[in-house]
């Protein structure tokens, strides 16, 4: 439990998105701000304002104080957390960002109207695209270190399995969904 943080009022809008990374929690939301807390005592470390042009959806910690956040404004954003106000990189994906899934070398985006990505961990360059769903990329996920990704969408009730470093046309290993 974060004890700082219990029945804590500090949002004004609805939160979409949070990370957790050792005492601090991150969050974003529908407000458009991406904000750091101190969960041992509620304080705010900061909170960025002006950055995110629409709602924050998506927050994952990474090592060496960097967090990403993925936005309705389509951008993948890579932070400093010591100097949170300008990121350090970016990578539009041409769709909201609503999930991120990172593993050892890779990131998984899924890119609500854009389908699903995968960009490389260090540049944030896409290095594969996946649209073969009909409708909203919602869902993503690693299923360990096989190269294979598990997505969802939203309308067409849609699960794939698919390998994400595959050449050719969609890559699909399983569909599942009505």
């Amino acid at each position: 439990t974060f004890p700082g943080l219990h029945g804590s009022r500090g949002w004004g809008w609805e939160v979409w998105g949070i990370g957790v990374s050792g005492d601090t929690l991150y969050s974003g939301g529908d407000d458009c701000v991406f904000k750091a807390i101190d969960t041992r005592s509620g304080v705010s470390i900061f909170s960025n304002t002006k950055e995110h042009s629409m709602g924050v959806c998506c927050i994952s910690p990474e090592p060496d104080n960097h967090v990403l956040t993925g936005c309705y404004d389509e951008l993948v954003r890579r932070w400093d957390t010591r100097n949170p106000r300008t990121p350090l990189q970016t990578c539009s994906v041409g769709g909201g960002v609503w999930r991120l899934k990172q593993s050892r070398d890779h990131i998984l985006v899924a890119g609500m109207h854009s389908g699903f990505h995968v960009l490389h961990r260090e540049t944030l360059d896409i290095v594969r695209s996946y649209t073969e769903h009909g409708s909203l990329a919602y869902g993503a996920s690693w299923l360990g270190d096989t190269g294979l990704a598990a997505t969802c969408s939203f309308y067409d009730n849609l699960v794939t399995v698919w390998n994400a470093f595959s050449e050719g046309k969609d890559g699909s290993v399983r569909q599942e969904g009505s």
